[in-house]
């Protein structure tokens, strides 16, 4: 039945609420499942690039900010020890802090432009929306790898994260020569701008078919 609603709603622009929720938990399980999966790759400071976030970003486009928030909080807990590489509750939260940006500020864009179905259509502002996405990210992740992740996760102090980064460790130090903190900042923001294309790229190919075919309930 819930999913006949669901298939009903992307037919119909039904504003039910247990429409969304039920989008929003089925999203959820789709982005544990993919957390389950081996990553697609693994960096030496044990960040995942992998296609966890795509289901919160898809949820967006489909079913809305407030549901894709919700599918987030669902999925966010189990994300953090399920599956190679979770990271525990250090994890979930860069993963939380990271990825909410793929459809905060999209959805900020889409909200001015009156309809996610409008904003998804226009391929000019999307990718507007998803650079300006995306330097968030970097800028967030950079901060907080600093001075939250690497310090509880490894209990490195901030002249260990820099060593770490300078001596062979840093994929940006070894190939552009950056060195010390210069060498954090590279391989951060490389990784965190690669692993924020995935997943808004990714949801947008999904969502462009999914919105251009048919009205959806995000499209308020």
């Amino acid at each position: 039945m819930v999913c006949w609603e669901v298939a009903v709603t992307l037919v119909y622009p039904v504003k039910k609420p247990t429409i969304k929720i039920a989008g929003a938990a089925v999203l959820a399980s789709l982005a544990v499942v993919m957390q389950v999966l081996p990553p697609l790759f693994v960096t030496p400071w044990f960040m995942r690039i992998d296609l966890v976030a795509v289901p919160w970003v898809l949820c967006w486009l489909v079913f809305g900010f407030d549901a894709a928030l919700l599918s987030l909080l669902i999925s966010v807990p189990l994300v953090g020890v399920l599956g190679p590489f979770a990271g525990g509750w250090v994890g979930a939260t860069m993963k939380s802090v990271a990825s909410i940006w793929m459809f905060a500020v999209p959805a900020l864009f889409a909200w001015r432009m009156g309809g996610t179905k409008s904003f998804v259509l226009n391929k000019r502002v999307y990718v507007v929306a998803s650079v300006v996405a995306l330097l968030v990210r970097a800028l967030v992740t950079v901060v907080f790898n600093f001075y939250f992740a690497l310090p509880v996760f490894f209990k490195m102090t901030s002249e260990d994260i820099i060593q770490f980064f300078d001596f062979s460790q840093s994929f940006l130090g070894l190939s552009l020569g950056l060195a010390g903190f210069g060498a954090f900042v590279g391989e951060v923001v490389f990784w965190n701008t690669a692993q924020g294309m995935i997943d808004i790229y990714a949801a947008y190919i999904i969502g462009f078919v999914v919105q251009r075919r048919m009205p959806v309930t995000a499209n308020e």
